[in-house]
């Protein structure tokens, strides 16, 4: 049909060779004639033709000076021009193609030889076309998803999927990595005591700083849960220090916090602090996309995730705000300060693990700092060897300087108890938590 077919201008002040140029042309192209640069640019008014052939030697203004003009144009800068010429000097054709033609074609030319030059230009162009479109939908893309991506996860692991979607398809990677749950302290008194507007906008507050902290450590986001966080570091950007980054996010996320209540509780947004407890644990988990090819939920799995989750919880029986598996402890020996704790068995995980209460960045800390932990494992080293009446008093002197203390507090009344009725002969030194 021939509004399928392609415009072609035709510009030249010889009548007879727009009339020649005309019948060849017209055998596959709709073809208009511009006997002048003034018709030429007149037709470009309502018209956007395919391509321009082009004759130098016109009066009034020549084929140089209205191809320079043509490439100004915003409208008509991409519009591809050939010369087609009776002038034959090898400098008039540089000159032609540095002003940006696409091609400079001799008079008198052969028709088969012009029609098939035309058609080669004009599939180029097309190609031209369809890349530049795919490069807009794929910018468009990109944006799209760097938008959707950047909630949960930081930007260089957002940049990684970009570079290979294929991370976005269904199923997952098994690989050692690090969970982090988190849980607000007596969250429920702090929702029954505000409206739901100001307990959004409170709540939107506590989550964008904490998972700020999380993302710039490269973190990844698996989900909020009202107040709580879910996080993982090692996936999809694998980490060689998922442990330190997870452990440094908590340490963080605890320093956040306190500038975050000062103002909450200043500006009365919050009846009580927002206190936060940590879990985290480093081991062999799935992460990936689960669920459907329509809804997918980029996510962590596993039975080492799962005791992140538990230890989070029991943060309530020491009085701590962060808790490690030792597998976590031991990646992280060196650069952060943890103390030791005891070894637990929790709820839904038979075999025990030992804990460490994360303490702060190793970097920062104090020589009072490592003196207090120093003591605190010899005290706690005579628990273990069941010197319940040396251990009291080791943890009394620790209670005596620091009285706040959670885990010394629990192990000095341990101590107590444990002298008026010792355990039985056969325990294994492992404490049972069968709370979630």
């Amino acid at each position: 049909m021939e509004n399928e077919r392609d415009l072609i201008i035709l510009v030249d002040d010889n009548p007879a060779n727009l009339r020649s140029g005309k019948n060849v042309l017209s055998e596959r192209y709709i073809v208009a004639t511009a006997p002048s640069a003034e018709k030429l640019f007149n037709l470009l008014e309502h018209n956007q033709p395919a391509l321009i052939l082009l004759d130098i030697d016109m009066p009034g203004m020549d084929g140089y000076e209205v191809i320079r003009i043509l490439k100004t144009k915003p409208e008509t800068q991409h519009i591809p021009v050939i010369f087609l010429t009776g002038k034959t000097e090898s400098g008039d054709e540089i000159e032609g193609l540095s002003l940006g033609a696409i091609d400079y074609i001799t008079k008198p030319f052969l028709p088969a030889l012009l029609l098939k030059r035309i058609e080669v230009h004009l599939l180029v162009e097309a190609q031209r076309k369809t890349l530049e479109k795919q490069a807009r939908e794929l910018q468009y893309f990109n944006d799209h998803l760097r938008k959707a991506f950047s909630t949960y996860l930081s930007g260089e692991v957002v940049e990684e999927i970009i570079a290979d979607p294929s991370r976005l398809q269904l199923g997952g990677i098994q690989r050692r990595m690090s969970a982090l749950f988190t849980d607000v302290k007596d969250f429920s008194r702090i929702a029954e005591a505000l409206s739901p507007k100001d307990l959004v906008a409170l709540l939107n507050q506590y989550l964008s700083t904490m998972s700020d902290v999380i993302l710039e450590q490269k973190g990844t986001i698996d989900k909020y849960e009202g107040d709580a966080i879910i996080a993982f570091f090692g996936a999809p950007l694998e980490l060689p220090d998922h442990a330190l980054r997870a452990c440094t996010s908590a340490i963080l996320m605890k320093r956040f916090e306190a500038g975050l209540n000062r103002q909450f509780i200043a500006q009365k947004k919050s009846p009580i602090p927002l206190l936060t407890r940590i879990g985290i644990n480093t081991g062999d988990m799935v992460a990936g996309n689960m669920g459907t090819e329509r809804k997918m939920n980029y996510t962590i799995m596993g039975s080492a995730v799962n005791l992140a989750s538990r230890l989070e919880g029991v943060n309530k029986q020491y009085g701590t705000w962060i808790l490690a598996a030792e597998a976590t402890a031991q990646e992280t020996a060196g650069r952060i300060l943890s103390r030791r704790l005891d070894r637990i068995r929790v709820a839904g995980i038979q075999e025990p693990v030992r804990v460490y209460e994360i303490l702060d960045i190793g970097g920062a800390v104090s020589a009072e700092d490592l003196r207090r932990v120093d003591l605190f494992h010899q005290a706690h080293a005579l628990f273990e060897a069941r010197d319940w009446k040396s251990a009291e008093t080791a943890f009394a002197g620790l209670l005596n300087a620091h009285a706040d203390d959670g885990p010394s507090r629990l192990y000095y009344r341990r101590c107590r108890l444990f002298q008026e009725s010792p355990p039985a002969d056969g325990w294994d030194g492992v404490f049972q938590f069968t709370g979630k």
